[in-house]
C-alpha cells in the first residue's frame, strides 16, 4: 500500500460510509433548489449525482425529467435501483459519466445542478464550463459549494483542502468562475452554519459533528471499510483530520453557499 492510500480524506470517508445521503442543508436546500429555478416539469441534469438520492426527490416532488451522471458506476448501479423502488423511473435516466466531459449536446437541459461535488474535480472551471455548455440559453445552474469565510495562508488552505479532498474557494472566487462560464445574474444564499452543518445527516439529529456517524456505524462498517482499504494509519489520518476540520465550521473559517446562475442571452 502506497503513501497516498493511507491517507483517506473526509469524502473518502462519507463514500465509504455507504449512508445515502450526506451533504449541508440535507433536504432542505435540495428543496430550496427545486423552488429558486422553479424546477416542475422542468428536463434537469444532476451532476455528481451519487446514489440517487437527490434526483429521486426532484422526480417525486417537482415531478420534473431528471438525468443524473456519476463518474463511479456503483453510483449509477444505486441510482437505478433507488429509482425502481421509489417508483421514478419514468422520471429519471442515469448515466456513468465524467463532469468534465458531459456526454450531451449543448443547449440539452432547463437546469443543471450540482451539490457539493464541482470542488471534487480536477478543473472546477472546465466542471462548470460544461454545465454551462449543456444548459439551454437562459436556464438556470446551480451549485452548493463549500467556501472560505476567512482568510487563512494558502498552506492551510492547501492542508484541509487534502484533508477534505474537495477543495473550498471563496464566494468571490466562486462567481468569478461562475461568470467565465458563461453565467450572468448571479445569485447567492448562505448556507453556511452549525444549524445547517448538522442537517447532514437527514435520518437523524446531530448535536455536534462528532455525530455524523453512531458508534455502530463506526465500528461496524467504517472502521472495517477504513482499515481494509487505507490501513490502521487510515484510521488515524481520518481522526487527525476531523480534530483538525471540524473547528472550521463552529469559528466560521469554513462555511457553504448556493450559488445560481442563468446562461448568457
Amino acid at each position: 500500500m502506497n503513501e497516498e492510500k493511507r491517507k483517506p480524506t473526509m469524502e473518502d470517508i462519507l463514500e465509504l460510509s455507504g449512508i445515502d445521503l450526506l451533504h449541508p442543508g440535507g433536504f432542505d436546500i435540495t428543496k430550496r433548489i427545486g423552488e429558486i429555478v422553479e424546477m416542475r416539469g422542468k428536463k434537469v441534469l444532476d451532476v455528481a449525482c451519487g446514489r440517487g438520492s437527490l434526483p429521486c426527490y426532484y422526480a417525486k416532488s417537482f415531478r420534473a425529467k431528471i438525468f443524473g451522471v456519476d463518474l463511479n458506476p456503483e453510483m449509477i448501479e444505486s441510482s437505478v435501483e433507488k429509482a425502481r423502488r421509489e417508483d421514478v423511473e419514468n422520471l429519471t435516466e442515469f448515466k456513468v459519466a465524467d463532469a468534465l466531459t458531459l456526454p450531451f449536446k449543448d443547449n440539452s437541459f432547463d437546469v443543471v445542478i450540482n451539490e457539493c461535488a464541482v470542488g471534487l474535480t480536477s478543473d472546477p472551471q472546465k466542471c462548470l464550463n460544461e454545465m454551462a455548455r449543456v444548459t439551454k440559453t437562459g436556464g438556470d445552474i446551480v451549485i452548493h459549494e463549500s467556501a472560505w469565510l476567512k482568510e487563512i495562508s494558502k498552506e492551510e488552505k492547501v492542508d484541509i483542502a487534502g484533508r477534505l479532498g474537495t477543495v473550498p474557494y471563496t464566494l468571490s472566487e466562486w462567481k468569478e468562475m461562475m461568470e467565465k462560464a458563461g453565467l450572468m445574474h448571479l445569485w447567492t444564499e448562505d448556507w453556511s452554519g452549525l444549524e445547517n452543518i448538522y442537517k447532514i445527516r437527514y435520518d437523524r439529529k446531530m448535536k455536534n459533528l462528532n455525530d455524523m456517524f453512531s458508534l455502530w456505524e463506526k465500528i461496524a462498517i467504517i472502521f472495517p471499510r477504513v482499515i481494509s482499504k487505507y490501513g490502521i494509519k487510515g484510521i488515524f489520518h481520518a481522526y487527525n483530520s476531523a480534530q483538525r476540520i471540524n473547528p472550521l465550521y463552529s469559528d466560521e473559517t469554513l462555511g457553504y453557499f448556493l450559488i445560481r446562475g442563468q446562461k448568457s442571452l
